[in-house]
């Protein structure tokens, strides 16, 4: 089935089961799992039924208020708002199961069912994730430590002084800042910033011939930036480790490819090389964070699309030798290098249903009603 459904149940004592808690996990099933309930299309309150003794305007437009308010997250402001309704109309049709199923939402087993609900979907902190934050950054430390010796003509023991610093800021820093936990994704997008941004400031030096303490400056504003690029991503889009994997990717193979062939050319420029490598490494690896926002992959996968690649850039290279020999000269790189599209392209075709689920993805929560009930809410995507 093309569509997944979600679908919801709970379970509670003998005689505990009630209108409000059905509606507690159809509501719950509407929102959002990161954030309150945004969608563009509108929810409206069900209307008021027609009896003897008909609401007032006001009531009715209490009763649409905290509808809305129930809809959007608000629980607290909906239960005012139907108490009041009944209040002022005690006969009203829905505001006393609304009303009970506020009530519910802001009991703590509500709370709980509404947390394991929104965590349906998300990356979990992991330790793991954190560890290799801290391994990277220590790193990180270390090499801005000795580039910031070799701009101030450290001695020998200024050298192993100030690394040992920097490994140590690098460490403490990841660390506390990290005490909340932090996803596989999160950690992966700070070290990939650290990581290009050393290879954009050397590729920069390079590309416009620095020297000196211009190229030493370079490289270090160049970790240092794109590692305060990639907190600003971990923090504001909380990007999977999928999403980073794939953009990793495009900038990877976008530069690889872009060498091959450039190497082909006569007229071999250094400065122009590394200016080339530097516009297509950047262009892939924005072009495919973009794409990774709306096709949804995993890191696993794009290990594989990597290694299909390398497998695509290895025949293609072979197949050229074989057929023209030692003579073949460039051909043999411009035949790796569609030797690589090749492969990646196949790979990706061949791993389409890589990240399909195989089984459903159930989260329990303890719930309880307002008659008194315990029980245990079953979350699901079946």
């Amino acid at each position: 089935m093309a569509d997944t459904c979600r679908r919801r149940a709970s379970h509670t004592v003998p005689g505990a089961m009630t209108l409000a808690t059905l509606l507690l996990l159809s509501t719950l099933a509407a929102q959002s799992p990161d954030a309150p309930h945004t969608s563009e299309e509108t929810v409206t309150a069900p209307p008021l039924v027609s009896t003897p003794d008909a609401c007032a305007a006001s009531s009715e437009a209490d009763y649409s208020a905290g509808f809305d308010a129930l809809v959007s997250g608000n629980d607290a402001k909906a239960l005012e708002l139907f108490e009041r309704v009944l209040a002022a109309c005690p006969q009203h049709p829905h505001a006393t199961e609304l009303a009970r199923l506020s009530r519910t939402r802001l009991a703590p087993g509500g709370r709980l069912a509404t947390a394991a609900a929104s965590e349906v979907g998300r990356e979990p902190r992991s330790n793991a994730a954190r560890a290799s934050l801290v391994v990277v950054q220590t790193l990180h430390g270390v090499a801005q430590g000795v580039l910031l010796c070799a701009i101030g003509d450290c001695s020998g023991q200024g050298y192993a002084a100030v690394s040992l610093l920097g490994a140590g800021a690098g460490a403490a820093s990841s660390l506390l800042l990290t005490r909340g936990g932090v996803t596989d994704g999160q950690a992966a997008v700070i070290n990939s910033g650290t990581v290009w941004g050393f290879w954009f400031g050397v590729a920069t030096l390079l590309a416009f011939d620095l020297d000196g303490d211009h190229a030493l400056g370079a490289a270090i504003l160049g970790g240092a930036g794109f590692t305060g690029v990639g907190v600003l991503l971990a923090h504001l889009v909380n990007p999977t480790s999928g999403q980073v994997s794939l953009a990793n990717s495009g900038g990877l193979w976008a530069g690889a490819v872009t060498a091959l062939f450039l190497a082909t050319s006569d007229n071999y420029d250094t400065k122009g090389f590394f200016a080339a490598e530097l516009g297509a490494t950047a262009a892939g690896i924005l072009s495919m964070a973009i794409l990774s926002k709306y096709v949804p992959v995993s890191r696993g996968r794009m290990l594989i699309i990597d290694a299909g690649g390398i497998l695509g850039g290895l025949v293609g290279a072979s197949a050229v030798y074989l057929t023209a020999g030692n003579d073949a000269g460039d051909a043999i790189l411009v035949g790796s290098g569609v030797g690589v599209l090749g492969g990646l392209a196949l790979t990706t075709y061949l791993t389409r249903d890589f990240d399909a689920l195989d089984a459903p993805q159930v989260t329990l929560a303890p719930l309880t009603t307002p008659r008194g009930g315990t029980g245990v809410s079953m979350v699901g995507r079946f």
